[in-house]
């Protein structure tokens, strides 16, 4: 980081974070070089240290400190507030980020306007390739998850379609949704369209998000030349039950939300219905699989 104006401003939202921040950040600092920067930390309450651990390790670092876990969509809109970057890189603080990561997503949008969003390839602690892009949901998607159907067909453009299982994640392309565990943003998308819509709490506030920005006739485009690793679940495991009940109700507003078309409220509720039955069933299946 140096003085200059930030043509990038990282936000890191963190919670209890200790286990990950100091890789997170030291693989930031260095995928940003020289490039003109600024990293900016929203800890939501953390209890562990994390924010202390910040202030004392990485004293460059902009950290704002809430006093309870506001969630996750206003600690994002939290870090937009306080951007100053041509471009935002909203990251989470399960991840390290490769060295030439931020250069390369740069790189790419500037090339081209029309991109609004850009996530890169994703892969685990282990090394191991995480498929992380996704359609925006159909009613029909979920038929296929609760029939099987997409399990059975995994590689189908029909029954995979939500999932994208068809889809390599070797090649440079155009999708609806790139995983929000690492994204590169043009800020004047977000004067455009706003933040994220808070409603959401943790879970499908990027897909919101990434939607509206596609509606408004950007481009979302996955970009795997730019690597992160990214540990799954590491913001979210420790509260698994509760997380999966909250990624279902979080599913169902984002079909009340899109509720469009001639099927309109009874299909609404039908698979409203199924979504909080499938939440009751992996709920409490992660609670007995714990005793």
């Amino acid at each position: 980081m140096n003085n200059r104006p930030p043509f990038v401003s990282v936000i890191i939202i963190t919670f209890d974070g200790m286990e990950f921040v100091e890789a997170c950040l030291s693989s930031v600092l260095g995928s940003v070089g020289d490039i003109p920067a600024e990293i900016i930390v929203i800890d939501n309450g953390s209890k562990d240290g994390t924010r202390e651990f910040i202030a004392a390790r990485f004293p460059k670092v902009l950290i704002e400190c809430n006093d309870r876990n506001l969630g996750f969509a206003p600690a994002v809109n939290q870090g937009f507030a306080k951007a100053h970057g041509k471009y935002i890189f909203l990251l989470n603080q399960d991840t390290k980020t490769n060295p030439t990561a931020i250069t390369q997503l740069l790189e790419r949008m500037e090339k081209d306007a029309g991109i609004g969003i850009a996530g890169p390839k994703f892969i685990g602690f282990d090394g191991r390739l995480q498929k992380s892009c996704r359609a925006f949901p159909r009613y029909r998607d979920l038929l296929f998850e609760f029939s099987g159907l997409s399990y059975l067909f995994p590689r189908s453009r029909t029954f995979a379609h939500w999932k994208m299982g068809w889809f390599d994640h070797l090649t440079e392309c155009e999708v609806d949704q790139p995983m929000g565990a690492a994204l590169m943003i043009r800020r004047e998308l977000t004067e455009k369209i706003g933040g994220f819509d808070e409603s959401f709490g943790m879970f499908f506030n990027d897909v919101d998000f990434c939607r509206r920005a596609k509606e408004h006739g950007y481009i979302n485009l996955y970009f795997p030349e730019a690597i992160v690793e990214h540990f799954i679940g590491g913001s979210t495991r420790k509260m698994k039950p509760r997380m999966v009940l909250a990624s279902h109700r979080a599913m169902y507003q984002y079909f009340r939300k899109y509720n469009r078309g001639p099927i309109g409220i009874p299909a609404l509720y039908f698979w409203g219905g199924l979504l909080f039955l499938s939440a009751l069933v992996r709920a409490l299946f992660h609670i007995v699989s714990r005793k």
